[in-house]
């Protein structure tokens, strides 16, 4: 399966009061031509869609003619907030936004009735699962746990582990967070 990879967007960034938006049109346009020529089954992105929570209203149609395009495309587009975003704004929206191929999950699972949202497309391989997990803070989840939470690690590990996720299947979990190495 080709997928496409992006994160850290920063759509609507300003540098010393100079707006980037002009070359983060011509960046998605460039995306936009790779994703016509190589035809990928999907793209991914993996959070700080936007540069801050409040996104300009520019930004906004920035990003919206960028997902019509990438929708026109037919191709599925899996997107999760990052630590820049405002979760609640893009949660907003995913139900219809599912129906066109287009799966952004703004928040984590927070309570026992909800886990990480998961998508499978198949290929010649099989299923392959994708589960959308957003930026996590740990008071995000503490309720779903009869352990203290300690600490941002803690907190996406312990989800994980809810999902009982088979290493035996082919997934992907789309993520944005700070990872150490080595830790158990």
């Amino acid at each position: 399966m080709k997928l496409f990879h992006l994160s850290d967007l920063h759509i609507g960034k300003r540098v010393h009061e100079f707006s980037m938006i002009e070359d983060q049109k011509y960046m998605l346009t460039q995306i936009l031509q790779a994703v016509m020529r190589e035809k990928p089954d999907g793209v991914l992105i993996s959070g700080d869609v936007y540069d801050r929570t409040i996104p300009t209203a520019e930004a906004v149609q920035v990003l919206d003619a960028f997902l019509t395009s990438l929708s026109e495309q037919e191709v599925p587009v899996f997107i999760i907030s990052g630590n820049h975003d405002s979760a609640a704004r893009l949660n907003c929206f995913r139900s219809i936004l599912s129906r066109q191929n287009v799966y952004m999950i703004g928040t984590p699972p927070t309570t026992e009735e909800e886990y990480i949202e998961k998508v499978t497309l198949q290929d010649a391989y099989g299923d392959l699962h994708f589960y959308l997990l957003p930026f996590v803070k740990p008071g995000y989840v503490r309720k779903l746990f009869d352990e203290e939470i300690k600490g941002y690690d803690m907190a996406v590990r312990r989800l994980i582990e809810r999902e009982e996720i088979d290493p035996a299947r082919r997934c992907v979990i789309l993520s944005h967070q700070f990872y150490t190495a080595g830790g158990k």
